[in-house]
């Protein structure tokens, strides 16, 4: 206790100095002697600091123009979480907003999103085609369509803020560590091209494989994505393909880099019930393997109560509820949320499939 006392005394004036930095305090206390109650009362500014969530000394250096704050109320009310804490999730969203356009005039897509996700965890966006939920995870995939443009917030991936991120930098990212399924994936083939020639590319381009090893590499993936026969399908054209094994052929191409953070717009809205039973097993049984975070957009809360962990309902551009596939089903809050289970039925799992 007196070895900690007289740390406490010799060091004083370097712990104000860095706490009052970071908090952006006047440095008032810095003009007295330090004592031993002086260090007692920083130590206290620093719980709170820290429990407050403003960032740490290093995260304080940053230009200004590189902070990004939300300008809604909500965000405006309570501290953005520190950098450090921020991180311990592998993505973290906060005070989202998008416009239809550029202009301060243009309507809002999304209107002040924050979302936390977990590694490993599966989180369903539930909301119509005017929700916001899919330009959300555009923005986050890196594929947000033109001319709507983000206007503020931040999109922490495993560390790396991704808004203003310069464009090729952002692609590699996406790339390698975030896939993006489209909702239709015979739009995104070249009916020119074989499907093989298409897989092949990327594998050649983004990681120097040679021909046979990238023909090699895309059979195992189309074998992973459950293709029945690989080879045939690596030499067929769009025009042969179906568009439940088209979907298994981007999925296969999305597995390509390894990636932490799987994003897919609603992957079952084209297929019967059939073909996406089987989508969504083959999507859980992947997750499973590779403990993949994964990102659902769907307009069905039955898919997402299929899949998911956790489960967002969107509306107008917010978020209206978020919580556990168990409590949402069970005991949901929102009356949006109930209005959208009373649409869906009673055909529930049991259970959470995850």
């Amino acid at each position: 206790m007196l070895r900690a006392g007289a740390f406490l005394r010799c060091h004083a004036t370097e712990i104000v100095g860095r706490v009052f930095s970071c908090a952006a305090a006047p440095l008032d206390l810095l003009k007295c002697e330090p004592t031993m109650c002086d260090a007692r009362r920083v130590l206290r500014r620093l719980h709170r600091v820290v429990r407050a969530g403003i960032p740490s000394v290093e995260a304080s250096t940053v230009e200004p123009h590189e902070r990004i704050v939300s300008p809604t109320p909500a965000e405006m009310t309570a501290p953005m979480p520190s950098h450090w804490f921020r991180s311990a999730a592998l993505l973290d969203v906060r005070g989202l907003q998008v416009g239809a356009t550029a202009q301060a005039s243009a309507p809002r897509l999304v209107n002040g999103i924050s979302l936390s996700i977990t590694r490993g965890e599966v989180v369903g966006l539930v909301g119509d085609d005017f929700s916001g939920a899919l330009e959300v995870a555009q923005c986050i995939a890196g594929v947000l369509p033109t001319p709507a443009t983000i206007r503020s917030g931040s999109i922490l991936f495993n560390g790396v803020e991704l808004v203003g991120r310069p464009t090729r930098s952002r692609n590699l990212l996406r790339d390698t560590k975030i896939a993006y399924l489209s909702r239709d994936p015979l739009a995104g083939l070249d009916p020119a091209v074989t499907v093989g020639t298409q897989l092949a590319a990327p594998l050649r381009s983004s990681f120097g494989l040679s021909k046979l090893a990238a023909y090699e590499r895309s059979i195992n993936l189309l074998q992973e994505a459950g293709v029945e026969c690989p080879e045939r399908t690596f030499a067929s054209f769009p025009r042969d393909v179906s568009a439940t094994l088209a979907l298994r052929v981007q999925i296969a191409g999305a597995l390509a880099g390894g990636p932490n953070l799987l994003v897919a717009d609603d992957p079952t809205d084209a297929l019967n019930a059939s073909d996406s039973s089987e989508i969504l097993d083959l999507l859980r049984q992947l997750q499973r393997e590779r403990t993949m975070t994964m990102i659902i957009v769907t307009r069905s809360v039955r898919v997402a109560a299929l899949i998911c962990h956790r489960v967002a309902v969107v509306r107008t551009g917010g978020i209206v509820e978020y919580a556990s596939v168990a409590d949402l089903v069970g005991s949901p809050k929102h009356p949006y949320t109930r209005e959208l289970l009373y649409a869906a039925g009673n055909e529930w799992p049991s259970s959470p499939a995850l």
